[in-house]
């Protein structure tokens, strides 16, 4: 029987118990219960900020930061834009307070009822954010990503973690709900270049030889040649294209250095490369979040942003 979001017994600095959590609400919760036309970038975004709250809300042993932070968002109509959101965030809810036993108490009757007034004001008011162009969207990202899942299962299952911890870096960063939300497309299509990439070298349990390392770097260009093919992704491309270079240079494919890597891919590159170490691998099991921060730390300034590096430090360690 699963526990309680409520269970206190889980250390509350236990990154892996946080985001085996956090995996656990997603999958069995939210992609189990809502409909595939539901599933879009942006509703996942809003989404994931729930699921933070219900974790925060676990350790403090209390739903108020979830309550809280609902109605700060609905109060602001950029955030919520369409039903679609909304509708994913009251399946978390319901589902996270039906294991938590308190579908039938006053604090469920309330978050309830603040899900039913954002439904009922959706309703009567006109989004800021056209819900067509968001659906336009996020369709050909997820068509992308479905393509991907096909070919190579722990590609795509990387590329949507990606995406997640780039939506929580940008938060932390503090940047804004779009911003937030192209960081996300970003993430979830940095690795569509491999595609491209022959399985039996995508997966190979051993080293790759120099011909199938320029094969696996080709990806970055390959990516970008691909989401050049639709003219709704164009914001996504200086992120596929590098978010292998490095910080101080020798990257690839441009040898960009510094504030010449364009700000989307730098971010990109901390959530890949940290996800990439605590990921399952072909050829190795995965690091303790606390070996992969530390892993960064150590190449911050270097290979990684200094800036991002802190971020993603405080993203990991804060579980927000």
């Amino acid at each position: 029987m699963s526990p309680s979001i409520f269970d206190t017994r889980t250390a509350e600095r236990d990154c892996s118990a946080i985001d085996a959590m956090r995996r656990e609400i997603a999958t069995e919760i939210l992609y189990k219960s809502a409909s595939s036309r539901e599933r879009t970038v942006i509703a996942d975004a809003f989404v994931d900020t729930t699921i933070d709250r219900l974790i925060e809300g676990r350790a403090l042993g209390t739903l108020d930061p979830l309550s809280a932070w609902l109605r700060t968002v609905l109060d602001r109509p950029a955030l919520s834009p369409g039903a679609t959101i909304v509708g994913d965030t009251c399946i978390v809810l319901e589902a996270a307070l039906a294991r938590a036993g308190l579908l039938g108490s006053a604090l469920g009757a309330e978050l309830r009822a603040v899900g039913d007034m954002a439904l009922e004001r959706l309703r009567v008011e006109t989004c800021t954010v056209p819900a067509a162009s968001i659906d336009e969207v996020d369709a050909r990202i997820n068509d992308l990503v479905a393509r991907l899942e096909s070919a190579d299962i722990l590609t795509a299952e990387h590329s949507r973690a990606v995406g997640s911890w780039c939506a929580r870096l940008g938060r932390r960063l503090g940047l804004s709900d779009s911003e937030v939300t192209l960081l996300t497309r970003c993430g979830l299509l940095h690795d569509i270049g491999k595609l491209k990439v022959p399985k039996e070298i995508l997966n190979a349990p051993r080293a790759l030889s120099t011909a199938e390392w320029k094969v696996i770097r080709a990806h970055a260009t390959a990516g970008e040649n691909l989401a050049k093919k639709e003219p709704l992704l164009r914001d996504t491309l200086p992120a596929i294209r590098s978010h292998h270079e490095r910080f101080t240079g020798g990257g690839y494919p441009d040898d960009l250095r510094g504030e010449a890597i364009p700000f989307v891919a730098r971010v990109v590159t901390v959530a890949d490369c940290f996800n990439a170490m605590i990921g399952r691998r072909p050829y190795r099991p995965p690091l303790a979040p606390s070996v992969a921060l530390l892993e960064l730390r150590q190449n911050r300034g270097t290979q990684f942003d200094p800036d991002v590096v802190d971020a993603m430090e405080e993203v990991v360690l804060h579980a927000r």
